[in-house]
């Protein structure tokens, strides 16, 4: 009303004025009774509404002069049309007696409705009685719109709120239900539980309808100076038989702050409703607990069905688990930071180092070989304090199959930090232990961690063997990084030396992301040595790293045979019978040797030693072993020659001469050949590979009977030549 009071039509008996009192601003809407009885105003326009929403409209209402024996209420007017004349329904909330006093009277009138079928467009009248000739009244902060509630919610507003009344609940045994005002925390009311006598209570809400094997948490805002409560998710089945209750824990109150307390639990197989029990302990007649913002929410959309570890264990609202422990420290449920909602755990460190572990079956069978990401936000004190996340798998038993660590160096500025560390899940594990370590904290220092999960995807390498003397490696969770990181692939020899893959276009160093899943075949990884492939993401400044090393992996390694592969084109690799004699290995000397006059002695001008040389005999028995040794010569391209680890040679980069091939016997039908490579080390060739050495046209066409089934999670060729769509 601070401009005019153009938005308000005039019902009948009534002129409306701008008035000089306030409830907030500096001005409200005045109504002038023409003659003895009521007053009213509706809004001029009306508010778009969709049906079966919530709606909630009311108004501060005051005397102009003192008066008694006057009412007060609010309607909302539903319509089809903007106009209002297609009523669809309407909805009146109850009168409030205004005081005898010129005081804005408070609560409000106020009406709570569900907009009915049909309902698109809505009003907002006022309506005080009691009015004689010439009386004014005033009203201010009109409001209509949908009231304050947890979108997760599955409670009615009128049920969490009980703005309107307590029908939402019922007492149950030594329980009496009522609300008060003007204690809430939220609108004007809150719910009333008061004992009959000693002993335990409870009052349960309206049913709401609930998924199986869906995460609820039911909620409220508790105030009591009498004890504590505790809140139960009870569950149904259709015919309204219960099924079974979820019990949370026991929350200690305050008489002069609000304590939100929860209970998470997963609704059972049959479950079709739950209800939510508000459930103290009295310990004499009289005691009350005032509850207010009550809730069941589906947390459908707030945590992974995939997720490993159980909702209860992984997020604070509801407790901490019992499978948490630290060790170094103490730890308590804290409401000072929370990554999400409301609480946290924290940990107090004695001195030292401090660990915080969580060990809990899981809640969804385990897929081996499955990439799983842990995130376990922290928020660390101010300064650069490293620490460690550590995922152990366990069997039955709770032994620990495998074992992967991170260490994180945070910055300066405190805060949190989620770590996300990746790791594959072993064959066997039925368990995962998480845990978080700090070194050498000060006494007193306080760490916070909240709603770790582990789930699905994360940064990853696998590494399986493959055709041709390679190794398939599949790098996943390239996205859960910055868009403009850089990711690159090394491999990591027995003896620690590194090398960098060869991909589809060349090495793969700083390699740009296009997507989460990457797929290449090595087939330059020695033979018959434990061999690991580490991956690196780095952000644009190459300040910040996370990387990955894959499990090792040794390839066969024949203790007669040999590799001769071509680096770029490995379909034409070859395994081969070494023959005798073996080689023997040449390194020219570089040098010229020049006598000098009046000295015994010549001058030798040296370069470096020349790369070797040598004749490498091979056997073949078979006509076909003969046109795969023509195959990867007749390229002329540089190739690999690999060696079984024990005979003391290392694998080269080797040019071939003129080739000769001669009978083992002279007699034609015996087809055994002895053939006579001259090699020449080079460097290792650039350049990238060129298809495949188990995976062709006819692997892309046995993916299914139609195109629709080979391009299927396919984004590129690329990804259709690699295999990353999975066919």
């Amino acid at each position: 009303m601070e401009g005019d009071i153009s938005g308000w039509s005039a019902g009948s008996n009534t002129g409306l004025f701008q008035s000089s009192r306030f409830y907030e601003g500096s001005k409200s809407l005045g109504m002038t009774a023409t003659a003895s009885g009521s007053v009213t105003a509706t809004t001029r326009t009306s508010v778009v509404v969709t049906e079966g929403t919530t709606y909630q409209g009311y108004v501060y209402v005051a005397n102009i002069v003192a008066a008694s024996g006057r009412t007060a209420s609010v309607r909302i007017d539903y319509s089809a049309d903007p106009w209002g004349s297609v009523p669809v329904g309407s909805a009146t909330g109850a009168a409030v007696t205004l005081a005898n006093s010129t005081s804005w009277n408070t609560p409000p009138p106020q009406v709570t409705s569900v907009a009915p079928a049909g309902a698109k467009w809505a009003t907002l009248t006022i309506t005080v009685t009691g009015l004689t000739a010439g009386a004014q009244v005033a009203a201010d902060r009109m409001t209509l719109g949908e009231p304050y509630r947890n979108p997760l919610s599955l409670l009615p507003y009128t049920a969490s709120s009980v703005e309107t009344d307590t029908a939402g609940w019922t007492a149950e045994a030594n329980t009496i239900v009522s609300r008060t005002q003007p204690t809430a925390r939220e609108g004007w009311y809150s719910l009333v539980l008061t004992a009959g006598a000693a002993g335990q209570m409870g009052a349960s809400s309206v049913a709401v309808p609930v998924t199986p094997g869906v995460a609820y948490m039911g909620q409220a805002s508790v105030q009591s100076a009498s004890g504590p409560i505790r809140l139960d998710l009870r569950w149904y089945d259709a015919s309204g038989v219960l099924l079974s209750t979820t019990s949370g824990q026991s929350w200690a109150l305050s008489s002069s702050a609000w304590t939100l307390c929860n209970t998470v639990g997963t609704a059972p197989l049959g479950a079709a409703t739950a209800r939510l029990v508000l459930v103290p302990t009295a310990t004499a007649a009289g005691q009350t607990w005032t509850s207010d913002i009550m809730g069941i929410l589906d947390l459908t959309t707030v945590y992974s069905a995939d997720d490993l570890i159980p909702i209860t264990a992984g997020d604070f609202e509801a407790g901490i688990d019992p499978g948490w422990s630290v060790t170094g420290g103490t730890m308590a449920l804290s409401s000072a930071y929370a990554y999400y909602n409301t609480y946290s755990l924290s940990a107090t460190a004695d001195g030292g180092d401090l660990s915080i572990s969580l060990t809990t079956p899981v809640a969804v069978p385990v897929v081996a070989g499955q990439s799983y990401q842990l995130r376990a936000p922290l928020r660390i004190p101010t300064g650069a304090l490293p620490w460690t996340t550590q995922l152990d798998w366990l069997d039955g038993t709770g032994t620990a199959l495998r074992t992967r660590w991170q260490t994180w160096t945070p910055g300066t500025g405190g805060g949190w930090y989620t770590g996300p560390q990746g790791d594959i899940a072993p064959e066997g594990a039925v368990a995962v232990r998480v845990t978080v370590t700090y070194t050498g904290l000060a006494a007193g220092t306080v760490v916070y961690i909240d709603r770790v999960q582990l789930v699905p995807g994360g940064l990853t390498v696998a590494a399986t063997p493959a055709g041709a003397g390679g190794v398939a490696l599949t790098v996943n969770g390239l996205t859960s990084v910055g868009p403009t990181w850089r990711w690159s692939l090394v491999r990591i020899d027995s003896v620690g030396n590194s090398a960098p893959v060869r991909g589809w276009a060349g090495d793969l160093k700083d390699q740009t992301i296009t997507g989460d899943v990457a797929v290449v075949t090595d087939y330059e990884a020695p033979l018959g040595v434990p061999v690991q492939w580490r991956l690196t993401v780095t952000d644009p400044a190459g300040t910040t790293w996370q990387s990955y090393t894959s499990d090792p992996v040794t390839l066969d390694a024949p203790m007669t045979d040999v590799w001769l592969k071509d680096p770029g084109l490995p379909a034409r690799s070859v395994r081969l019978t070494v023959g005798t004699p073996m080689p023997t290995w040449s390194r020219a000397a570089r040098q010229g040797v020049h006598s000098v006059r009046g000295r015994p002695l010549p001058v030798v001008i040296s370069d470096v030693r020349s790369g070797t040389t040598g004749t490498l005999t091979v056997i073949t028995e078979t006509d076909d072993d003969v046109r795969a040794l023509w195959w990867v010569l007749e390229t002329g391209n540089t190739l690999l020659l690999q060696w079984p680890p024990g005979w003391g040679e290392d694998d080269m980069y080797v040019s071939v001469g003129d080739v000769q091939a001669a009978p083992i016997v002279d007699y034609a039908e015996v087809h055994d050949r002895a053939w006579q490579l001259p090699l020449t080390q080079v460097d290792r060739p650039i350049g990238g590979i060129t298809g495949s050495a188990d995976r062709t046209w006819q692997t892309v066409k046995d993916s299914g009977p139609t195109w629709l089934d080979a391009l299927a999670g396919a984004t590129s060729w690329l990804d259709v030549y690699s295999g990353v769509d999975g066919a």
